[in-house]
């Protein structure tokens, strides 16, 4: 298990419409591993959403806030939660568990990878891995 942090963003945008990006750093590493979802982070257990996997980000590109001129991402982002995590398990294309320490995001989640490729968010003509992402239930 590695110590590390995570940004969520809300993001307004005009052609991808609302999301939120779910960014979590790579321990030793300037590379955020990126999520996409159509519907805000579970809070609670029970609540699956689908999440796409997107491009790695920079520390500068995961911690963005404000507006984005143009794009497909062209729109405003601001932070949903944000804080440290705990990366239990970091298999991507396959099973993702974070220990979240935010505000929101507080607990275990598990990021179970579909095997499907879906449109991308950020950008339709690129197929995307999707996920499952839901709260563990507390112990």
């Amino acid at each position: 298990m590695s110590m590390s942090k995570f940004f969520v963003s809300e993001h307004h945008a005009k052609r991808a419409r609302l999301h939120w990006d779910i960014r979590i750093k790579k321990p030793g590493e300037n590379i955020w591993v990126c999520f996409a979802c159509r519907k805000t982070p579970p809070t609670a257990a029970g609540t699956k959403i689908m999440a796409v996997r997107t491009h790695d980000h920079s520390t500068e590109e995961a911690l963005f806030t404000g507006t984005i001129d143009s794009g497909y991402g062209a729109g405003k982002l601001k932070k949903w939660d944000g804080g440290s995590c705990e990366i239990v398990k970091m298999r991507l294309g396959s099973h993702i568990t974070i220990d979240f320490k935010g505000r929101k995001l507080k607990g275990i989640y598990h990021f179970i990878s579909t095997k499907v490729l879906s449109k991308g968010v950020h950008d339709p003509k690129v197929k995307q891995e999707t996920y499952m992402l839901f709260k563990g239930k507390p112990s």
